[in-house]
């Protein structure tokens, strides 16, 4: 049973934290995560046409291989052999059939030689040249490396490899984090629960979505209690810079669903919401924040610590600054909660 308003808002954290976030820049690479931390570490070429990006991908499960990633422009694949050249020598060659489309202008390719004979040159040099065919002409890019391996390491980080046999930087003995404990990344709507989707489906828009979403996915689910998911999922068009998402829960044995509000407080009180804005994951934190305008300046914010054991979303903190006045970051917005 879920618990009440204001039972939630008196479950306070014993300490708050810092909002901490996957992903980050690096150099010339940039890392982003997804909740589920399928983690994409690219860099990107200053051009229009052929090959423009290049990255290596990798979902949080334990034996997940690593997938290397090019945008190839107006092209599903390439059309002959890839060769991969690090300061001037060949580390790798691939044919055009080891890569797959995915979205967009992207191809992946999760041959075993990603790792074992391209990965320890990437890590080792300063610039990569990648060299195939599009349609009927050779085409030539080369990207820096620059900033790769700090970009690995968040990774290996931010997926808990980090001391690991599967880390792809800093290896060791340590045992891996328990994965079942990890977020569930939600691509699409026939990827939930029956009882879910019509809930979704049914709730004044929900499925009118921008099909790329955030994170291009429909959202992610974590562990709610015994049996018992929740589902964080994107619900309604995004406005110019507030992403709103409902929350959901799901438990299998009984193939029951139902929505979850949010226990807030705001300056009027506290509340409950329906609808988190901004939706962020962290550990076990759900971050929101609604901004009053685009530059972020003003609005709420609130974390909730989410009791897997329990089943219930414990309010840490709640913020609101309605003054834009274009200072303070959401951080340093006047706190509602906890109480002075």
């Amino acid at each position: 049973m879920r618990p009440s308003l204001l039972a939630c808002v008196g479950l306070l954290a014993a300490a708050t934290s810092a909002h901490a976030q996957t992903g980050g820049s690096f150099r010339d690479w940039a890392l982003s995560c997804t909740p589920g931390l399928r983690c994409d570490a690219q860099t990107f070429a200053a051009a229009s046409e052929g090959i423009t990006a290049f990255g290596l991908e990798r979902d949080a499960a334990a034996d997940a291989p690593l997938r290397l990633t090019l945008w190839v422009v107006g092209e599903a694949r390439p059309a002959g052999d890839v060769v991969f050249r690090v300061d001037g020598t060949e580390a790798l060659s691939l044919p055009a059939s080891a890569f797959a489309a995915t979205t967009g202008d992207e191809v992946a390719a999760s041959a075993e030689g990603v790792r074992t004979a391209l990965l320890p040159k990437l890590r080792d040099g300063e610039a990569v040249e990648v060299s195939t065919r599009i349609g009927d002409r050779a085409v030539s890019q080369r990207f820096s490396l620059s900033g790769l391996v700090a970009a690995l390491r968040k990774m290996d980080d931010d997926q808990g490899r980090i001391g690991t046999r599967t880390a792809l930087t800093d290896r060791g003995d340590k045992p891996l984090p328990d994965r079942a404990a990890l977020p569930a990344d939600v691509a699409t709507a026939d990827d939930l629960p029956a009882p879910v989707r019509a809930l979704w489906q049914g709730a004044g828009g929900c499925a009118e979505r921008d099909e790329d979403g955030t994170y291009g996915n429909l959202g992610f689910s974590v562990p709610f209690g015994a049996d018992t998911r929740l589902f964080v999922l994107a619900c309604g068009m995004p406005g110019a810079y507030n992403y709103p998402s409902r929350l959901y829960s799901y438990t299998a044995g009984e193939n029951l669903a139902d929505a979850v509000p949010l226990a807030t407080m705001t300056a009027d009180g506290p509340t409950a919401d329906l609808t988190v804005w901004n939706v962020d994951f962290s550990g076990d934190h759900l971050w929101s924040l609604m901004k009053g305008r685009g530059l972020g300046d003003c609005g709420r914010t609130a974390t909730w610590r989410i009791d897997a054991q329990a089943g219930a979303l414990v309010l840490v903190e709640a913020r609101e600054k309605q003054d834009c006045d274009g200072e303070g970051d959401p951080e340093s917005w006047p706190l509602l909660w906890p109480k002075a």
